[in-house]
């Protein structure tokens, strides 16, 4: 089932990615990314960075959002690099699934798994994302980056259940608000990757 899950949303976010930049100005929830923390260890091969992400949820809109915040989330951070060589891109995916314990989402209205968010409001929570830093671009591999100047884009998973259930919560729900159940994503968000001389050993 977890798998199901999984491979599911992946799509969904990858589906979907392209087209949030165009609607991204449209939309009412919006997702911004903040880079709150790094740290650098030295795997076998690669030194490994690893970022400490900042998601901030906000409502644009007009009306009430509810927005799932529970356990079974799923995100894809794009990696994008090469602005004096090559330029690549990188795709780090990330997951807060957890299927060990049933989850109330079908209930009479919004329970503890989910955030409503008035016009104006936001909602944050943080994911570390870790990526291989190469000693040079000559030596970058398929899955890791180069130092230097790159950007970062985020795009999260809002829903994980059937689209059926979404739609008969929405209706139950109208006087809560609405249930968003669409992906969002970031706007790219720049970064700079330097490879230390001194790095402890990753555990």
């Amino acid at each position: 089932m977890k798998t199901f899950f999984l491979t599911f949303a992946l799509l969904l976010l990858g589906a979907d990615c392209a087209a949030q930049d165009v609607r991204r100005q449209a939309q009412p929830l919006r997702l911004t990314s903040e880079i709150v923390g790094r740290r650098y260890c030295a795997g076998d091969k690669l030194h490994i960075l690893q970022m400490r992400l900042r998601l901030r949820y906000r409502n644009a809109g007009e009306r009430k959002l509810i927005v799932y915040q529970g356990k079974n989330l799923f995100y894809q951070t794009r990696i994008r690099g090469g602005a004096q060589t090559k330029p690549y891109e990188v795709v780090v995916l990330n997951s807060r699934f957890n299927d060990a314990q049933a989850e109330v989402v079908n209930a009479p209205r919004p329970g503890g798994v989910f955030v409503t968010l008035p016009p104006g409001g936001t909602h944050e929570t943080e994911i570390v994302v870790g990526v291989g830093l190469a000693a040079e671009a000559a030596g970058r591999g398929a899955n890791s980056i180069a130092p230097g100047e790159h950007t970062l884009q985020v795009a999260a998973s809002t829903w994980y259940e059937s689209r059926k259930l979404a739609e008969e919560l929405r209706a139950r729900w109208t006087a809560a608000g609405l249930l968003w159940v669409d992906p969002v994503a970031s706007e790219p968000l720049a970064f700079n990757a330097v490879r230390e001389e001194r790095t402890p050993p990753c555990r």
